[in-house]
């Protein structure tokens, strides 16, 4: 089934006036036969063409409605005129509406004047009642977001998809810039770019050539443009024998390389001070955002951008310790005379002591309370298995003491082998919210709690696999397998960034890794006594 409707809403002039006709109470057949010959049945009978005028009245109810004449769209539901002077009212829409002509999407429209009603329904059950939000959660997931909306599969999300980028440049804000972002049903693969001013497509470090150099060019900067992107390959190749670290590294190096060529126009070594209290501040905002930020793609693909999103305080201390080894890197090489990275500056980057919450800090226990309820509630509905699947998961969190990327790998057959720091949940039969949280995410993944005991099936993983054979493969080579570290911090993510949207906006915890038991402990209290960090 196509959920995008797929009939124009480019009406005739000969339609209009059969409805014209149909509305001043002429038969339905005799309408059909004088204004529709060519559109109805070889030999319409009464039934099939009032079915047909019926028809185009809704789309034309339809149209009054993209127009924002509700008035005209209730003057044409109530049906044919019952007085000369209801006639004449109907008939003064119907010519209002001929010349208001076709109706193009605009950000207010809400979603079931352009889709399906049966889509329609499940998209605004997810509160995507119009399109400006429909167009926001594209822009920020990219063309997989139909994954965070539950009973929207990829044939759906597919149609929504096409149909967003062919209104790409009709669906605008109140300033008349398109909503909808490049990177939003973008398909071509990227290709590569000389690093240089003027570089329009921002591209990763791999992609990344030396531009020309002419023979007898004096321009100093040009020449260095070539020496900044051996030198930074140089230094990637002198760390790679940490992969980790080699990542971190080169999303750092990439990252600064495109800014200062697009922003500033500056090679490394002409990099100053205030270029770098500058670029700090363009971490924490990078803008503009249709060129820098964008959900996770391929680094191949025209989806592709440098940022997901603005980076904490954390992650930007985080880059310039980084770049900080890069540039005194640079420096005992010679590409650099002096750096602006200093190690004292640094901790200017650091938050005051009141506003940091140091690891190991536990959260307010009601807040976190509150949250788990939530997952709890909003997985009590028949679609709620990525709701209990995350309720699972952030239970075994608190209640055992592992860190966030553990939990991907921890088995059934783990449990009671961390000794005491187990606690409760360690001991079998024991009716704790985890466990039966636990029970209730491994029956929608088709598996028996209690029958797997000291089985390697992981604790947390996918309800359903996706329809990819990547998927099938993976589930045919490591049966039980659980979540991908990604995986698992997509799925809390959402539940965290959906909770904060509606719930809590104030909730301690903008990490997946903010709930794991390592950094704060939900457990009961005497009455009066205060919690106290582990």
């Amino acid at each position: 089934m196509q959920p995008a409707k797929t009939p124009s809403l480019t009406l005739t002039r000969s339609q209009f006036a059969a409805v014209r006709a149909y509305v001043q109470g002429m038969p339905a057949a005799m309408v059909a036969d004088r204004y529709l010959s060519d559109d109805a049945d070889d030999d319409p009978g009464g039934e099939s063409a009032l079915r047909v005028l019926l028809g185009l009245r809704d789309r034309m109810v339809q149209l009054a409605h993209l127009h924002s004449r509700p008035d005209l769209a209730e003057l044409l539901e109530m049906g044919p005129g019952r007085s000369n002077r209801g006639m004449d009212r109907r008939v003064e829409a119907l010519a209002e509406l001929e010349r208001l002509g076709t109706a193009r999407p605009r950000a207010d429209h809400g979603i079931e004047l352009w889709f399906s009603p049966a889509l329609a329904r499940r998209l605004r059950a997810q509160k995507i009642s119009n399109l400006h939000i429909l167009v926001e959660l594209a822009n920020r997931h990219g063309n997989a977001w139909w994954r965070s909306v539950p009973r929207i599969g990829s044939l759906a999300g597919g149609a929504i998809n096409r149909w967003l980028a062919e209104h790409r440049d009709i669906v605008r804000d109140e300033h008349g810039a398109p909503l909808l972002r490049e990177h939003v049903g973008a398909r071509g693969r990227l290709g590569e770019a000389v690093l240089a001013p003027g570089l329009r497509q921002l591209v990763p470090f791999e992609l990344m050539r030396c531009p020309e150099i002419t023979p007898g060019a004096s321009s100093d900067a040009k020449a260095s443009f070539p020496e900044d992107l051996s030198a930074v390959r140089a230094w990637l190749a002198a760390n790679e024998a940490q992969q980790s670290t080699w990542l971190a590294y080169r999303k750092e190096a990439e990252r600064l390389l495109l800014w200062s060529v697009t922003e500033r126009r500056k090679t490394l070594a002409m990099l100053d001070g205030q270029d770098r209290l500058d670029y700090l501040a363009f971490l924490r905002k990078p803008v503009p955002e249709r060129l820098w930020v964008g959900p996770r793609a391929p680094r191949d693909s025209v989806a592709w951008r440098p940022f997901t999103g603005p980076l904490s305080d954390s992650s930007v201390l985080h880059a310039s310790r980084i770049l900080g080894a890069l540039f005194e890197w640079l420096q005992l090489q010679g590409h650099v005379a002096s750096h602006v990275w200093q190690a004292e500056t640094q901790a200017q980057l650091r938050l005051p002591r009141a506003a940091r919450r140091p690891p190991g800090t536990q959260f307010d226990r009601d807040s976190l309370a509150r949250f788990l309820a939530w997952l709890t509630t909003q997985g009590q509905a028949e679609d709620g298995r990525r709701y209990r699947a995350a309720e699972a998961a952030v239970r075994v969190l608190q209640a055992l003491p592992i860190g966030f990327s553990d939990l991907a790998e921890f088995k059934r057959e783990q449990l009671g082998t961390l000794g005491e720091s187990d606690g409760d949940f360690a001991q079998e039969g024991r009716d704790d919210p985890a466990r039966a949280a636990l029970a209730r995410h491994w029956q929608d993944r088709g598996l028996d709690w209690e029958g797997q005991a000291g089985r390697p099936v992981a604790l947390v993983g996918p309800p359903r696999l996706p329809p990819t054979g990547r998927a099938q493969r993976k589930a045919d080579s490591s049966p039980g397998a659980g979540y991908s570290v990604r995986g698992l911090h997509a799925l809390l993510s959402q539940a965290i960034e959906r909770y904060r949207a509606e719930v809590d906006g104030e909730f301690a915890a903008r990490s997946p890794r903010d709930l794991a038991g390592r950094r704060t402990r939900m457990r009961p209290q005497p009455s009066g006594e205060a919690t106290a960090p582990e």
